[in-house]
């Protein structure tokens, strides 16, 4: 219960909870980074290339760089609508790196359609119920 409350204390405000999507994002891509290695390691039908994966890294560093530049921006975007903008391409971006780590875990041979399902209920905006 107190990992909650801490957890709480970073989305006090909308400043906050950028950086703490952001944070998020960053996790997930260092998971990416760390499954995409492992299955092309395990996977035989994949070739293991050293220059790829520090492609991948470049990236994912030029990725993170543009996203942190798009923080100072949001402000001059007036009625707030900046920040809206920012938290509709973080939380697009995070969608992405979960989508890029459940086919890393797919190539590893690990049952993955549950969760793929949920991202395409999310991305979608509806339920299965409803199609």
């Amino acid at each position: 219960m107190e990992m909650f409350t801490y957890l709480d204390s970073f989305l006090t405000d909308a400043d906050h909870k950028a950086i703490y999507v952001l944070a998020l994002i960053c996790g997930a891509m260092i998971i990416d980074f760390i499954s995409g290695t492992i299955a092309a390691k395990i996977n035989p039908s994949i070739e293991f290339k050293s220059k790829v994966g520090i492609n991948g890294i470049l990236r994912k560093v030029a990725s993170m760089v543009l996203l942190m530049f798009f923080i100072p921006i949001a402000p001059l975007i007036p009625g707030g609508a900046g920040v809206g903008l920012i938290y509709v391409l973080y939380i697009g971006y995070f969608l992405m790196e979960l989508k890029s780590i459940l086919e890393n875990y797919k190539k590893m041979g690990v049952a993955t359609e549950l969760f793929e399902n949920f991202i395409k209920s999310i991305k979608s905006g509806k339920d299965d119920e409803d199609e």
